[in-house]
């Protein structure tokens, strides 16, 4: 087996689940908020302050922590479950590229169900004034974070039988409490650093952690740790 199909059967697998219908509409809220906006809104609205907060505040470290969240855990964990994954670490394949395959499908299904509503949003809210920069910072931080998120979910799929608790506990609990009013708490992140990166482009939310450069390499980082932490959990963990 190559990593190739790998890839490919667990993409599938992840976007023909009836979970990802619920994830899909949970996507797609940020649309339907966009959409009353539109409509309720006068010409003196300050648009991108609207869009930017939507962004920064819902769709960045709510919404796409927890769509990625799902979907990492769900790369590893369905076939944990399952028992197929002793099928999967029998291969001859490194086991560190079978995590970073299984973290890539995860990742792409995952921007596949929020890059859509990401960009139909702005179409709606920005409406004339939309152009290429208010699109591609929002979606570089977008990405990159998912990808963190990803990486780290599927970590804590092999780590515990309750991954998705204690993710949707740091999501809630400490990106959305206690990082949002601690400044040194807020480092440890994921979403803050996301948020720095849309923050280049749109009108600030809440003041960046660090520049553009610097979290898109501590974001890359977080993937690659993450990555080789499941490669050695892979290995070590009873299955």
């Amino acid at each position: 087996m190559i990593i190739g199909p790998i890839y490919r059967l667990t993409l599938r697998a992840l976007l023909l689940q009836r979970r990802t219908i619920l994830l899909g509409l949970l996507a797609a809220a940020p649309v339907l908020m966009a959409f009353v906006y539109a409509v309720a809104s006068d010409a003196s609205a300050d648009h991108l302050e609207f869009y930017s907060h939507l962004v920064q505040e819902l769709f960045v470290p709510t919404i796409g922590a927890v769509v990625a969240l799902v979907i990492g855990v769900s790369a590893l964990g369905d076939e944990r479950d399952d028992g197929t994954i002793l099928y999967l670490v029998a291969t001859p394949q490194s086991r560190i590229g079978l995590i970073a395959t299984k973290i890539l499908a995860a990742w792409t299904a995952t921007l596949v169900l929020l890059v859509p509503s990401l960009v139909v949003a702005a179409l709606l809210i920005l409406k004339g004034d939309t152009d290429l920069s208010s699109l591609a910072w929002p979606i570089a931080g977008l990405a990159l974070a998912t990808l963190a998120y990803c990486g780290a979910a599927a970590w804590l799929s092999l780590r515990t039988r309750r991954p998705i608790v204690i993710g949707v506990l740091y999501v809630l609990l400490w990106e959305g409490s206690i990082a949002t009013f601690a400044a040194s708490a807020s480092k440890l992140s994921i979403a803050a650093y996301g948020r720095a990166l849309v923050a280049e482009r749109l009108p600030e939310a809440a003041a960046p952690v660090v520049g553009p450069a610097p979290a898109v390499v501590i974001l890359a980082a977080v993937a690659a740790v993450t990555c080789w932490l499941g490669a050695r959990a892979l290995v070590r963990v009873e299955l």
